[in-house]
């Protein structure tokens, strides 16, 4: 094979491949990332070098042309008048040179006049010249020995152009009024200005003898001199050098990303929708965290919670996103769904919320080998995926189910979010699951040149596979509140909880007097926390000495607290506390006050992270959503796309 050596590196669509051995005109490749071996033909490989699908090592990098050039623009608008003054100076010679030809010069006058609407025919000039105008035109052309420079149009030489006509006095006084009444003015407007002026002139007036008294300029003046403020300087002095920053900003693109898991992006929005209980009754509007790649557009997990939007809601979602979607066909066997985005980001890219800058998340994920990136404040095209993609998830999709809220107040005329409310957590969770991977997922992307999500994901794994780099308990460890802990004899007390161990009391032992721990606390479960073991180099399992509160969260074992502290010691019993919290919150969830169902379902930590882990109960309805039904008026989408994707879901089933 005389096209490619030995050991030669080639590419193939987004793949890096190493040319192992040829023989009989066949290649072995090896995949570099994954280690993979392919055989392929000369021929087919020579195809698709002139595809351009397979690309040498040594190839040479050209930068696109930008849309549009500003450069050429501002010469363009620089030289528009001397354009113009070419026109009229070609225009000047046609008539010369084509009346010339037909000796118009040697009748008389009015036979030159016949000659000029002819001529003027033959030019499509809607307004000729006079014959006056001609003969000027000539006599200079005479006169200065046939140079056609004499014909040249100066009209741009002409004096008075961009210079004001007013007072020097009375020019200042509008710059001055235009400063004060309107750039100053948050809603100031010209005849503010006019007015002012109008004032000053006349007080000025009055000092001076009716001979020498000020003109006040007209309305249209001063409107000509507001207009031609440039905008940057307006909104400088109208809302500020950081709001005219932001709106002036370079907001071409986002930063480009070359693979997937290399930059991904979370954020939190509100649910457009109120769910509501078995029996029909409204309980809350849950929160929608979402974790989205930007690469291929592919959402890698998400996490709804009535219990807030604090870190343990991002921590749910992060899970989701890094782990394999393993649950679905337990959780869902009647609906074939595929979701095999996964893995560890290289970046997570998260706006400046409270529970973003949490010294949890941050130590979480420096643990895990991701780095945290901020969204620029108020810079709206530094994380702009996930944003569009919750306004895509609220307009598609909540707000054509029973019991939206719409996205404004205003928008909801006619009818009650409450009252409509008949979907409840568990399928608002499998909705939202078909939804993701059936609907957006699979549909053209505008972004992506029309390309499918999921089809661009699938590709750039083959090139980039997405890695699972440390266990899924060690995950769970890592993934709870972090903080610093005396050790005491009897153990650790945190969140007003005691924890110990026998290997917690070894290790005191063997550390220095009043020395600190590192503590892992799991939000999920307060029956235990995990203790940093400096000497190994591993966590420490450390129980609550109290077993009431295992398999509670942390809110729910202080509620489980207060109310054993609260209740008549002659009637307190040993109960579980999952139990009470379990009542307590369904007895908050029958109540007729919203609010109150409100804050029972947060005291029952109501997330998808509890609801997919446990399989479908025998007795619970199922929903079978068609496609169609669930994309509803995607935008995109055609009735025709979205009946060809419905079929080939129907013959995968």
């Amino acid at each position: 094979m005389a096209n490619f050596i030995k050991d030669q590196v080639i590419f193939r669509g987004e793949g890096e491949y190493r040319l192992v051995r040829v023989q009989d005109d066949i290649a072995h490749l090896e995949n570099i990332v994954t280690g993979a071996f392919s055989s392929h033909s000369e021929a087919d490989l020579l195809e698709e070098y002139l595809r351009g699908y397979l690309r040498t090592a040594n190839r040479k990098k050209f930068q696109r042309p930008p849309k549009s050039c500003v450069v050429k623009d501002l010469i363009e608008a620089a030289t528009s008048s001397v354009r113009q003054g070419d026109q009229e100076t070609r225009r000047r010679v046609n008539y010369l040179l084509m009346l010339d030809r037909i000796c118009a010069f040697d009748g008389s006058r009015y036979a030159l006049r016949r000659a000029i609407q002819k001529v003027a025919a033959e030019l499509d000039d809607i307004k000729p010249p006079h014959e006056t105008t001609i003969y000027r035109w000539r006599r200079r052309y005479r006169l200065a020995k046939l140079d056609v420079r004499a014909l040249l149009d100066g009209t741009d030489r002409r004096g008075g152009k961009g210079q004001s006509r007013l007072a020097d006095v009375v020019e200042g006084i509008v710059q001055d009024k235009i400063e004060t009444a309107f750039l100053n003015s948050k809603r100031g407007t010209a005849e503010d200005v006019y007015n002012a002026v109008f004032f000053e002139i006349q007080r000025l007036n009055t000092t001076r003898i009716e001979s020498e008294w000020l003109k006040v300029p007209g309305l249209r003046t001063i409107q000509r001199r507001i207009q031609s403020i440039n905008a940057f300087e307006r909104t400088v002095a109208r809302y500020g050098e950081r709001e005219a920053q932001r709106r002036f900003a370079d907001q071409l693109c986002a930063r480009r990303v070359s693979r997937i898991l290399e930059i991904v992006e979370i954020d939190h929005t509100p649910i457009d929708l109120v769910y509501s209980d078995a029996d029909g009754r409204a309980i809350d509007r849950p929160c929608f965290t979402v974790v989205l790649d930007r690469f291929s557009r592919c959402v890698l997990g998400f996490c709804i919670s009535s219990a807030g939007h604090g870190v343990h809601a991002v921590f749910e979602a992060l899970r989701h996103s890094m782990m394999p979607k393993t649950y679905l066909r337990e959780r869902f066997p009647d609906l074939p769904l595929e979701w095999p985005c996964h893995g560890w980001p290289e970046r997570l890219l998260m706006d400046n919320g409270r529970e973003f800058h949490a010294h949890a998340v941050i130590d979480a994920l420096t643990n895990l080998g991701v780095i945290c990136e901020y969204a620029a404040s108020r810079d709206p095209n530094d994380k702009p995926f996930v944003e569009r993609f919750l306004k895509t998830f609220n307009y598609s999709f909540i707000h054509k189910l029973p019991g939206t809220t719409l996205a404004k107040v205003h928008q909801r005329v006619g009818f009650k979010s409450e009252d409509e409310a008949c979907i409840t957590f568990e399928q608002l969770n499998e909705m939202v699951h078909v939804w993701i991977t059936s609907v957006y997922h699979l549909r053209p992307h505008r972004g992506l040149a029309g390309r499918a999500p999921i089809d661009v994901w699938k590709e750039s794994a083959a090139a980039f596979p997405p890695a699972l780099k440390c266990n899924a308990e060690d995950l769970s460890i890592e993934f709870g509140e972090f903080a610093e802990s005396a050790l005491q004899h009897y153990g650790i007390d945190f969140n007003t909880f005691r924890y110990a161990s026998p290997e917690l009391l070894a290790l005191r032992r063997m550390l220095p007097a009043k020395r600190k721990v590192q503590i892992k606390a799991p939000y999920e479960n307060a029956g235990a926390i995990w203790v940093w073991n400096p000497i190994d180099s591993q966590y420490i399992r450390a129980d609550n000495t109290d077993e009431r509160f295992n398999n509670l969260t942390v809110e729910q074992a202080k509620l489980v607290k207060r109310e054993y502290a609260d209740s008549d010691p002659h009637q307190r019993t040993r109960a579980n506390g999952e139990e009470m919290i379990r009542k307590k919150a369904n007895g908050a969830m029958q109540s007729k006050e919203l609010k109150t169902r409100k804050r029972g379902a947060r005291q029952a930590h109501t997330t998808s992270k509890s609801v997919n882990r446990l399989p479908r109960a025998a007795s619970e309805p199922h929903i079978s959503v068609p496609l169609a039904a669930v994309a509803f008026d995607v935008g995109e989408l055609s009735e025709f796309e979205v009946e060809s994707m419905d079929a080939e879901v129907n013959h995968e089933r």
